[in-house]
């Protein structure tokens, strides 16, 4: 008797068995992936759209290069449609070309987009990423709906993989239309004149400014906000996760101080960048724009005033 209850009820277990493993082998093969949004390591984010496809700032200046002057030669050799070169110790244009013809800007906006985050927003204010902000045209930060970041936090998705969400987050919630109003009473009230933005990421053609005003603003924020410029600086940056990464090439120079680069169809690359090249040389703005190879036209201007 006691052998026939081993055999039954061991048969019984051995059914059993093979029916949990049956089960487990269809749920494995249902299962859904999970979406990678809801893993727990970060997404690697960049702005490659924006760069130039080929480094062309791989050859370094020698250290010694301190003095000034111009090479016509360099000069002929630099294709963007307008630029300006600025000594920011006393605001005076050093080299220019079409420098007060307006041109699309393109990502350059969110320059100024920052600027006014910072004035309307405590640093620490917190912000909702909403269904409208994600659906924003164009580079994103990689953001999910009912998100939450501080200013601080979205300043970085805007200006290292120059996100055009993180623009409209942070104008949606002050109130878009008051936002880019700021952003234009900004820049008339620093003698950047003839700028004109129509959105806060520089989606549209209608954003435009010329070489020289950028220059302003660039030189503005080298003096009064250079935080902003720190954070152009960074390779990365990680929140939760979201990691961005800063795809800009001068980054690897030691002369770099930091900037902004944008790419629209209508723009072209441009580009707003500072340099110092020794302890006793001024600071540098470089503005180009309309430019199809931006890179190659930054190492042109700055080797044309460099020896």
């Amino acid at each position: 008797m006691k052998h026939f209850f081993y055999i039954v009820f061991g048969g019984l277990a051995l059914v059993l068995v093979i029916l949990f493993s049956i089960n487990v082998i269809k749920a494995v093969k249902s299962a859904k992936p999970v979406p990678i949004e809801q893993m727990t390591s970060p997404k690697m984010f960049s702005a490659i759209s924006e760069e130039d496809s080929v480094n062309t700032t791989s050859e370094l200046w020698p250290a010694a290069t301190t003095s000034v002057g111009i090479s016509k030669n360099t000069i002929s050799s630099i294709g963007a449609k307008a630029y300006a070169v600025m000594d920011t110790s006393d605001s005076s244009l050093v080299l220019s070309n079409n420098s007060d013809i307006l041109l699309p800007v393109a990502s350059l906006t969110k320059l100024v987009t920052a600027v006014i985050a910072y004035k309307v927003f405590s640093s620490d204010a917190e912000m909702t990423i909403t269904k409208k902000v994600l659906a924003t045209y164009g580079n994103t930060a990689d953001f999910q709906e009912g998100e939450t970041f501080t200013v601080h936090d979205l300043l970085y998705p805007l200006l290292l993989v120059s996100s055009n969400d993180a623009a409209e987050a942070l104008a949606q919630t002050y109130g878009r239309q008051a936002f880019i109003k700021t952003m234009n009473d900004f820049t008339q009230s620093i003698g950047a004149y003839r700028t004109y933005f129509a959105d806060p990421a520089g989606l549209s053609p209608q954003s435009v400014s010329t070489a020289h005003d950028v220059a302003i603003i660039l030189d503005w924020i080298y003096k009064n906000q250079p935080g902003l410029l720190d954070i152009t600086l960074e390779k990365s940056k990680t929140i939760r996760s979201h990691t961005w990464v800063n795809p800009t090439h001068f980054l690897s120079w030691s002369y770099y101080l930091g900037g902004k680069n944008g790419y629209l169809p209508e723009a072209d690359k441009t580009g707003a960048l500072l340099f110092r090249f020794s302890s006793t040389t001024p600071v540098y703005a470089v503005v180009v724009l309309g430019s199809q190879s931006r890179d190659s036209d930054v190492v042109s201007l700055v080797r044309s005033f460099m020896k």
